[in-house]
């Protein structure tokens, strides 16, 4: 083996964990919940800057969900709020569910790249997404 030879097997793990690069796939089936125990529990770097993008993505698309769900039936049953505040909501809400189905849509193209970002050893920001849990801690 050479000097200049790339880093292969248990050496390649120490700089990247397999749970900095599985945390992407996790987040994707259990949202904020996966995310943020794997931000609290994890000691290594790679994995806590993946995990950290990851919950702030998560955390922004579980706000849109309770933000547009509520708002889109306030305004799609009649009778819970006069109108034109009714239709108002309404409209609103069906906006922000369009935008809800987009993100989702980008959340599964974006966790696979930042899955293969974490593959290849960088820790991808998701896009859009301010830093939540900067801001919250």
């Amino acid at each position: 083996m050479t000097a200049n030879s790339t880093t292969h097997g248990p050496k390649l793990l120490e700089e990247r964990s397999i749970t900095g690069i599985a945390v992407h796939p996790i987040a994707l089936l259990t949202g904020i919940f996966g995310a943020g125990l794997i931000y609290l529990v994890s000691r290594n770097d790679f994995t806590r800057a993946n995990a950290r993008n990851a919950l702030n993505w998560h955390l922004g698309l579980t706000t849109l969900i309770l933000v547009a769900v509520p708002t889109f039936f306030l305004g799609a049953n009649d009778g819970l709020v006069p109108e034109p505040l009714g239709t108002t909501l309404g409209l609103v809400g069906a906006v922000l569910i369009v935008i809800l189905m987009i993100a989702m849509a980008v959340t599964f193209v974006a966790s696979l790249l930042a899955t293969v970002k974490a593959i290849f050893g960088s820790a991808w920001e998701y896009p859009v997404v301010p830093d939540i849990v900067d801001y919250l801690g």
